[in-house]
C-alpha cells in the first residue's frame, strides 16, 4: 500500500464521511442467523500466509505461493480461477518483474455478480524505515498485503454458502500493488493491467459486477476505517450501505470523519474499467512501509470487524441492489 508516496504525483483527493441528507441503510434492527465471520480464523489464516507464502517482489519462493493461492481460491469455491499474466519494473532500478494476479469466479453463470479483492504482494523495500540499512530489503507486510488477503480468503467461504444463488462473485487477488517507489510511481500493476483487459472487452465477468470492495490494511489494532472524497462523491450510496452497516453493529472502526489526503489504491483502475469500486483502508498506520509491519501490530477484532461488516453488507446489497449507475 502507499499512500503518502503519492502526494505528489496522484492528483487525487480524498476524504470520508456521511454527505448530508444521505439516508441510513436501515438495517439496525435486522436480524441475521448466518454464521459469522471470525476475527480469530482470519488471524490464524495471516499466521499461515506469513509462514508459508512468501510474496515480497523477488522473492523466488513466490511462484510457489501464487499457485497455492490459487487453490485456495478454489477451496473457497471459485468454480474458475483466471491467471492474468503481467509484467513491470522497478521505476528506480529497471529491474523487471514478473506478475499473476488471480482471480476466482464463483457461480460464473450467476445473472448478478459482486467483486471482493485486495493485494497479495509484499513491499520489496522498506524505504520509510528508521534504519537506512534496511529500507532496500523486502518486509514481512504482515498488516500490508496480508490482512486483506486473510479477510478475503476466510470470508468468500462464507459469503458462497450465505449468498443467494443468482449471486455470483469475482474474488481478484491484485499483484504488484507496491512495485512503485516514492515520487516515481507507477504503482497498481495487476489492478491496471485488469483495468486495460477489461476495456479491451476481456475478463467479461469482472465487467458486468455491480459493484467491487477493496481491502488493504485492514487489521491493525488500533483500526480506523475511512471512506476517501473520490470514492464518497461517486459511489455515495455503496459507501454509506457499508459503514452504516458497520456502525449499526458496533464497529466503531468504521469512521465517517473524512481524510485530507489523496490516495491511491486497486480501486481507482476498477472504478475506471467500469466498476463502482471503494476502498477500506486504515490510512493511519505507523508501521507502514518499514520493517515494523509485524504479526504483533495485528488483532483478530478489527479483522472481525472488517470481515462481519462486509459478509452483512453483501448478504444486505444482494437483498435490496443500489441504483445502477450505468442505468
Amino acid at each position: 500500500m502507499h499512500l503518502r508516496s503519492l502526494l505528489a504525483f496522484a492528483g487525487l483527493v480524498l476524504a470520508c464521511g456521511r454527505p448530508p441528507g444521505l439516508p441510513s441503510s436501515g438495517l439496525a434492527g435486522s436480524a441475521d442467523t448466518g454464521e459469522r465471520f471470525s476475527g480469530a480464523a482470519a488471524l490464524a489464516r495471516v499466521d499461515l500466509l506469513l509462514d508459508r507464502y512468501p510474496r515480497a517482489l523477488g522473492d523466488a519462493r513466490r511462484a510457489g505461493a501464487i499457485e497455492a493461492l490459487a487453490v485456495d481460491l478454489q477451496a473457497a469455491g471459485a468454480a474458475v480461477v483466471d491467471r492474468l499474466e503481467h509484467r513491470g519494473a522497478d521505476p528506480l532500478t529497471g529491474v523487471g518483474f514478473d506478475m499473476t494476479t488471480l482471480l476466482g469466479h464463483v457461480r460464473p453463470e450467476a445473472p448478478r455478480r459482486f467483486i471482493l479483492a485486495t493485494h497479495f504482494d509484499t513491499r520489496p523495500w522498506a524505504e520509510s524505515d528508521p534504519d537506512p540499512s534496511r529500507r532496500d530489503q523486502p518486509i514481512i507486510g504482515a498488516n500490508d498485503g496480508t490482512s486483506g488477503l486473510a479477510v478475503v480468503l476466510e470470508l468468500v467461504p462464507l459469503l458462497v454458502r450465505q449468498l443467494p444463488p443468482d449471486i455470483g462473485l469475482t474474488v481478484i487477488l491484485f499483484d504488484g500493488e507496491e512495485l512503485g517507489r516514492p515520487e516515481l510511481g507507477p504503482y497498481l500493476a495487476g489492478s491496471r493491467a485488469l483495468a486495460t483487459e477489461v476495456l479491451q472487452g476481456r475478463f467479461p465477468l469482472v465487467a458486468r459486477a455491480e459493484f467491487g470492495v477493496v481491502l488493504d490494511m485492514v487489521g491493525d489494532r488500533d483500526l480506523r476505517i475511512q471512506p476517501d472524497r473520490a470514492s464518497l462523491a461517486q459511489h455515495p450510496a455503496l459507501i454509506e450501505r457499508i459503514w452504516s452497516i458497520g456502525q449499526a453493529h458496533g464497529f466503531t472502526a468504521f469512521d465517517p470523519a473524512p481524510l485530507a489526503v489523496p490516495l491511491l489504491d486497486d480501486h481507482v483502475p476498477l472504478d475506471e474499467a467500469g466498476v463502482p469500486s471503494i476502498l477500506l483502508i486504515d490510512y493511519d498506520y505507523p508501521a507502514w512501509h518499514t520493517h515494523a509491519d509485524t504479526r504483533d501490530k495485528l488483532d483478530a477484532r478489527s479483522l472481525g470487524a472488517v470481515g462481519e461488516t462486509l459478509r452483512l453488507a453483501f448478504l444486505d446489497l444482494a437483498a435490496r441492489p443500489l441504483p445502477s449507475p450505468r442505468s
